[in-house]
């Protein structure tokens, strides 16, 4: 019998050590405990290291969220001895660094090893019990804190992607239903200052940029870090307790107000798109167009989009002064001026790389180290931008420029859906004083009474004191050398004018670069000459030049068939016959009564004369006597009498070929030079020989102004801002654009409203046919 039991005994002992779940199912009375055994074996699929095995264990378990790291978990847990341990006690292990396992019991516990997740007992295993670190009993924690607990829940990855001050702004807008600012540093302004930590308080942090975190209690907090949304500890850890800078508590909707419109605009549109070339809410912003969006939405007032003249126009205050609607600046790595709103508490918002956003003077050291200084916009200055200002102003021209405010640029743009500087001011005084000014703003130079002759030092005058609204000014080498741009006079030293650093027809401060630049003036209301016509213009400029049987250029004199030849050479590049009995034969006949300036009337005399329609019963011919002159047919005996008819020719150019076939390339592949495309393109489309390299090109054809260039015709570009070595060329297509050779790719590029090619424009140049 005793032999019985004793075989009884030992096949209990055997179930103990051979069956390898039977242990497992001792009564452990603790989940974290039973969890650990059950989970004894491989690692492979966790990858776990020793404390997040005991993370995972006691959140699995109980429900319980522990740290991530060891010495974390040690801080928040109460000491246990090691003679009164018990099962699911936390064990520690000092090796390379601190490990964490799960106590099981007569010294077993569940760890993380190298053989994966083992069981091991420190009373048996003399390494363990050298390492061993001490004990932690942790009972749930009583984190009675929304905010805390939500931010507990949230631990894991960051598939939204937030940055530290979006993940506490969710949290609690979710958790407690108070709308925080999107940034840390508007966080640390608005919140009350904490000198006892309490869980679901937010904790700061001041890295590159200020960073904020949810306190959850003994140290621990969770922040956004690059492994997702983590928790750490200050207190164990001396990275983050280096750089704690402090806490905040909320406790109600702390929404910012600052009872100024201009600022709650600029923070209704936080989180607007960047976008270097947009200037509105759904395109996107630069930070120069998102101050002229919100002052004008606020204040109707077109500030520059440009920041530089922004800084300008406006009166420099200290920062000490700075008020909610004034605007900061700073300098960026390009040595470009950028703006952006003051809102107050030393925040401004500015639109940046990643959109409109909120920023901090001293917190975001990006713009803390580039403050060069503020602006104030008064409603004195404010007003002066103001297209209303005008609306009923005493001069017509004034009041008819402001009805094309807002119109976008388009180089060499003539309709009124789109204009460059010159068909502005062109249509604005045929439209106000039935002026007919010339297309070109270097040609409307050349007509006109002239107030201030070119070389006039702009900063030695009072322009007030020389000029009157409704005047025209003109400015050389912002385009190209020579008279480039064109604005009309509003006084006190404001222009309005269509122009391609705007993007748009805008008001602006007579600022450094327009003084720069500044040529003359002119004043053109009492001309009666209809110089939009290219050929009239092209024949007025003539006046006076002397008749020279069978002459065909200004420097030997002109006959009658010369001068007409001639003129629409030089206005339409249209080849007419050397002789009026020729050009009779072509073009066609129209009644007198539909004759257009720079059609062509017919008289009969010795031989066939011709002579250009100028408008207003008036034509230009070359007589004996005077040379070129006007005459009125209304007042003259001679010419009515000698009437043959009127002819009017297509001077429509032809769609260049060369354009067309650059066009059809846009996209492709090309591992040459730009000037290496150009010579290709006109091989083909036009068998013209060009040179292969830019410099030569710079020479090669003739020069054409930026405002007359039609498509087919070169762009030369320096690689530098307002450089004048031509180093990258391209083929006009029209409509501001132009195609050219970028990083090995053929593209189709616009200039209308950027910045970046207009500052590298340097000229344009046509090359003729006579070049094949």
């Amino acid at each position: 019998m005793q032999r019985v039991g004793l075989l009884f005994f030992l096949n209990i002992v055997l179930i103990f050590v051979l069956v390898p779940g039977f242990a497992k199912s001792e009564d452990l009375s603790d989940p974290a405990a039973e969890l650990a055994l059950d989970m004894v074996g491989s690692n492979n699929d966790q990858g776990f290291i020793t404390s997040e095995f005991v993370q995972y264990v006691y959140e699995e378990s109980k429900a319980i969220s522990l740290p991530r790291y060891a010495i974390d978990q040690q801080q928040i847990g109460k000491e246990v001895e090691r003679s009164e341990l018990q099962p699911g006690d936390v064990v520690f292990f000092q090796g390379s660094s601190l490990m964490s396992g799960i106590y099981i019991n007569d010294g077993r516990f569940v760890i993380v090893t190298s053989d994966g997740i083992s069981e091991r007992n420190m009373e048996t295993s003399e390494y363990w019990s050298g390492v061993y670190a001490g004990a932690a009993r942790i009972s749930e924690e009583n984190i009675d804190d929304p905010a805390a607990a939500l931010a507990l829940e949230e631990l894991g990855e960051n598939q939204k992607g937030w940055i530290t001050s979006e993940f506490v702004q969710y949290i609690y807008e979710k958790a407690k239903g108070i709308s925080l600012p999107r940034s840390a540093s508007e966080q640390w302004i608005q919140g009350e200052d904490v000198d006892k930590l309490q869980p679901g308080d937010v904790v700061f942090f001041q890295g590159t940029h200020l960073m904020s975190g949810i306190y959850i209690s003994n140290g621990r907090f969770v922040i956004v870090t690059s492994e997702g949304i983590s928790d750490r500890n200050m207190v164990t850890s001396a990275y983050w307790s280096s750089i704690y800078q402090g806490a905040k508590r909320y406790s109600e909707d702390t929404s910012p107000t600052s009872g100024n419109e201009i600022v709650e605009l600029a923070r209704d549109l936080i989180g607007a798109p960047y976008n270097r070339l947009g200037d509105n809410p759904e395109e996107g912003f630069n930070s120069g167009s998102f101050v002229h969006y919100v002052f004008k939405e606020v204040t109707g007032s077109w500030l520059s989009k440009r920041s530089s003249p922004q800084m300008e126009t406006g009166i420099s205050i200290g920062r000490d002064e700075l008020q909610p609607g004034d605007l900061v600046f700073f300098e960026n790595e390009e040595q470009e001026i950028i703006s952006g709103i003051y809102s107050g508490d030393d925040q401004f918002v500015i639109a940046t790389s990643s959109g409109v956003q909120e920023r901090h003077l001293d917190y975001n050291n990006y713009y803390a180290e580039r403050y060069i200084g503020a602006a104030r916009y008064t409603d004195e200055i404010l007003k002066k931008s103001d297209p209303e200002t005008y609306k009923d102003h005493d001069s017509p021209v004034v009041r008819e420029a402001m009805k094309y405010i807002g119109t976008p640029y388009l180089m060499t743009g003539s309709t009124l859906d789109a204009f460059d500087c010159s068909f502005f001011v062109q249509t604005v005084f045929r439209e106000a004083l039935d002026v007919y000014l010339p297309r070109i703003s270097y040609r409307q130079w050349e007509v006109g009474e002239t107030l201030l002759p070119e070389g006039t030092d702009i900063d030695s005058i009072n322009l007030d004191e020389e000029l009157q609204p409704g005047d025209v000014l003109y400015f050389s080498g912002t385009w190209q050398e020579g008279i480039s741009h064109t604005a009309i006079y509003l006084g006190e030293d404001y222009i309005v004018h269509a122009t391609g650093e705007e993007g748009q027809t805008t008001i602006s401060y007579m600022s450094e670069y327009w003084r720069d630049h500044f040529t003359g003036a002119k004043r053109f209301n009492d001309l009666a000459i209809q110089y939009d016509n290219d050929a009239v213009y092209e024949a007025y400029k003539l006046l006076g030049t002397e008749y020279t049987l069978g002459g065909s250029t200004p420097d030997e004199g002109f006959d009658t068939g010369g001068f007409v030849q001639y003129v629409y050479k030089q206005a339409w590049r249209y080849d007419l016959p050397r002789y009026g009995r020729q050009q009779w034969q072509e073009g066609t006949e129209i009644p007198r009564d539909e004759a257009e300036p720079g059609d062509i009337f017919f008289f009969q005399g010795t031989s066939i004369i011709p002579a250009i329609y100028i408008g207003n019963n008036q034509m230009m011919v070359v007589t004996a006597s005077n040379g070129v002159t006007v005459i009125d047919l209304t007042t003259s005996d001679y010419w009515p009498p000698r009437y043959m008819g009127t002819r009017t020719y297509d001077i429509k150019a032809e769609d260049s070929e060369a354009a067309q076939l650059a066009e059809q390339y846009v996209g492709e592949s090309f591992n040459e030079t730009s000037a290496m495309f150009i010579k290709q393109i006109y091989a083909e489309a036009a068998g013209i020989e060009l040179p292969t390299t830019v410099e030569e090109l710079h020479e090669f054809g003739d020069q054409r102004h930026i405002e007359e260039l039609q498509p087919g015709d070169l762009m030369l570009f320096s690689t530098s801002e307002h450089g004048n070595v031509a180093e990258m060329a391209g083929i006009y297509a029209g409509d501001g654009t132009f195609i050219t050779v970028i990083d090995g790719e053929i593209v189709s590029l616009t200039i209308n409203d950027d910045p970046y090619w207009i500052n590298r424009l340097i000229e344009g140049r046509a090359i003729s046919t006579d070049a094949r």
